[in-house]
């Protein structure tokens, strides 16, 4: 049996089994069974009853299996394959400590802001994206179309005409020329693109992989950088106050912070294991700044290390509001002046020739 303590290998926990039973919304489920068990009904009822609703009821027949076999809660849910790392660890140590209702409540919180946060995150992606998608579009139509069409026209009634527009002619005929490879290869992108977004759908993680291909903006780094943090402070406190180590509960989300962050992270870690304070050695990483550095250091003193990653956590998403705020602000005109400059350009230099031939005719 896998030990809950071994994050990197849950990843690979149980393949057969993560083939069956696909993943389940976790903040519903959490939110749902912690409402049911403070409701004084017993795991096995609510679950039996979550499984009724049709919510995860494959995974959740599994879970049920498993608990009349004698598993405990956590073991039968990561036998599954169907959980994260964070819902598992809050399930192991409530076992411990008999809050399963409040250590779900706190992770299904947990959970609803950080999705809140990853929406507005990946909108500031989608509507920039969808922007430009529709423009590439509408420019690939009239240099197909329209500009061909224009070009029989003005090939015999206008000799002398401009050094763009008669570029922009050129272009739009060697395209129309090979327009079937074109169409072909566009239908074959948009059916790839589908592909993914609905396998990725399916699986429950579209959220995830949009976020994930965000990285690759480069004015879009230091915010999924941000968020990643947010997540690191908000999930390690939801687990410190479930009765999970420190050390254990951030290296437990590791695999929320950004690919770039990771190994400052895990030196962090090594050096806090060593005797070196936790928050020194994260600054010392690059993870903290001055300010939450300094709350940090005296919440270690205080020990209340969960209140002062909860702040850090709203610092971050403090920051990561206004900057999408003023990134929204500022992308949506500079757009607009591309699309408007890019498409009425390609319409001038069409009309262009026109005006020429009908100042000839005088």
């Amino acid at each position: 049996m896998l030990k809950l303590d071994a994050p990197a290998a849950l990843g690979a926990a149980a393949p057969a089994r993560r083939a069956m039973v696909s993943r389940i919304d976790e903040e519903q489920f959490a939110h749902d069974l912690s409402l049911m068990l403070r409701s004084g009904l017993s795991l096995v009822e609510a679950l039996r009853t979550l499984g009724e609703q049709g919510n995860g009821a494959a995974t959740l027949r599994t879970v049920l299996g498993a608990l009349q076999h004698g598993e405990t809660l956590s073991r039968a849910m990561q036998a599954t394959g169907a959980f994260g790392v964070p819902l598992l660890a809050c399930a192991k140590a409530s076992e411990l400590t008999g809050d399963l209702g409040d250590s779900l409540q706190r992770f299904a919180a947990n959970a609803a802001r950080l999705r809140t946060l990853r929406s507005r995150l990946v909108s500031a992606c989608v509507y920039p994206a969808l922007l430009v998608g529709v423009t590439f579009l509408v420019v690939l139509f009239l240099l197909v179309y329209v500009v061909p069409r224009f070009a029989l026209v003005l090939d015999n009634a206008v000799q002398d005409i401009a050094p763009l527009s008669r570029l922009l002619i050129e272009l739009g005929k060697t395209l129309h020329g090979v327009q079937g490879p074109i169409w072909i290869a566009l239908a074959l992108a948009l059916g790839a693109g589908a592909w993914v977004v609905w396998r990725q759908a399916r699986a429950g993680q579209l959220s995830a992989w949009l976020l994930q291909q965000t990285v690759r903006l480069p004015w879009m780094r230091p915010y999924v950088r941000s968020f990643g943090l947010s997540q690191l402070a908000r999930s390690g406190a939801m687990l410190i106050r479930s009765g999970i180590p420190a050390l254990k509960a951030l290296g437990m989300c590791r695999e929320l912070v950004a690919a770039g962050d990771r190994e400052a992270l895990d030196r962090a870690l090594a050096a806090a294991a060593t005797g070196t304070p936790l928050a020194q050695s994260l600054h010392e990483a690059g993870l903290l700044d001055a300010l939450t550095w300094r709350v940090l250091r005296v919440s270690e003193a205080t020990g209340q290390l969960h209140a002062a990653l909860d702040r850090v956590a709203d610092v971050h998403d403090a920051q990561l509001e206004r900057g999408l705020e003023r990134l929204g602000r500022l992308i949506e005109p500079i757009l607009m002046l591309a699309i408007g400059s890019v498409v009425g350009g390609i319409v001038v230099l069409m009309y262009v020739p026109i005006f020429q031939m009908a100042s000839s005719i005088r």
